[in-house]
């Protein structure tokens, strides 16, 4: 630990390196230089004194131009494997303004202009491959205002801690029983009535026909009951399965009927809140393994829909 802190102090505060025209800009630098040295020409050590000069505008210029920024990561309150996800970004200098910044994190996103502290939100879209947790670490910003010669850059510490769900796999009730341990067949047998269409509404629910009503989804009543609880069970292709699990959980949340979860020796209860769906959403992406489930979770439930 104390290492890292040493390591972290010595660090400069910036970074920096050089672009093609900056080297071009030292080479010539370099050679007037050996010139001025070798024959004493005042001239040569004028010109030589005025490109010293753009170099040090030019390096208090880029440090003005990152001085007092501030950033925040906006991430998506769902995200889900293999589908694409936007991260924002919102940034903001508090005292002067910005010009030609470049924000290098998930992608590389550039910033034409600041106003002085006003934000500015830019945005990239990511597809994160796999599900579980994440940590995304800082963010480093870069410049190469004013007269490009170089890169300097800083890094602003930032950490967002990232849950990736399963990529839902589109299905239906595979197999659903009653309480009475009988009854199958799909739970969603009648449409009831549609409604306006709010954001986390399925695609699948949106009816086109209708759309000289506005966009409209449809409201659907199941024929074996309200609520649904999905139970995970040993057998099959364990990323297919928490995919089906995380399409069945969507769809139960859209209708706004009670849904839950039995994984293992896990039940995580009926509901039919956002957060209770981001719960078992979470569960499913940090799932290692499906053993039999725990029965007791299973007795009296209305409606099991194993998978």
């Amino acid at each position: 630990m104390r290492r890292r802190s040493l390591f972290d102090h010595l660090r400069p505060p910036r970074g920096f390196h050089l672009t093609k025209s900056g080297w071009i800009f030292f080479v010539f630098l370099i050679g007037i230089i050996l010139a001025a040295m070798l024959t004493g020409n005042n001239l040569l050590f004028i010109i030589l004194a005025f490109m010293l000069a753009f170099m040090i505008v030019s390096g208090l210029e880029s440090e003005r131009n990152l001085r007092h920024l501030e950033i925040a990561r906006i991430i998506p309150a769902e995200v889900y494997a293999g589908t694409e996800a936007r991260i924002g970004y919102h940034i903001r200098n508090r005292r002067n303004e910005s010009l030609r910044l470049v924000i290098k994190d998930l992608e590389e996103l550039h910033v034409d202009y600041l106003a002085r502290g006003q934000g500015e939100m830019v945005s990239c879209a990511v597809v994160f491959p796999r599900r579980g947790g994440l940590t995304l670490g800082a963010v480093k910003i870069a410049t190469t205002y004013p007269y490009g010669l170089f890169e300097k850059s800083l890094v602003l510490p930032t950490r967002d801690d990232l849950t990736v769900f399963p990529r839902p796999v589109e299905c239906s009730a595979l197999r659903v029983r009653g309480s009475e341990g009988n009854g199958s067949g799909q739970d969603q047998d009648s449409i009831s009535h549609v409604k306006g269409y709010q954001p986390g509404d399925t695609m699948s629910s949106i009816v086109w026909k209708k759309q000289h009503l506005g966009l409209v989804s449809r409201v659907v009543e199941g024929g074996s009951g309200t609520s649904g609880i999905i139970v995970l069970v040993p057998g099959g292709e364990l990323e297919e399965k928490l995919g089906q699990a995380a399409f069945l959980i969507r769809e139960l949340f859209a209708r706004g009927v009670g849904f839950g979860l039995v994984h293992n020796e896990y039940f995580s209860g009926l509901g039919s809140s956002r957060q209770h769906k981001r719960d078992i959403l979470t569960r499913l992406a940090g799932a290692v393994a499906v053993g039999e489930p725990l029965r007791e979770h299973l007795n009296g439930s209305a409606n099991l829909i194993e998978i």
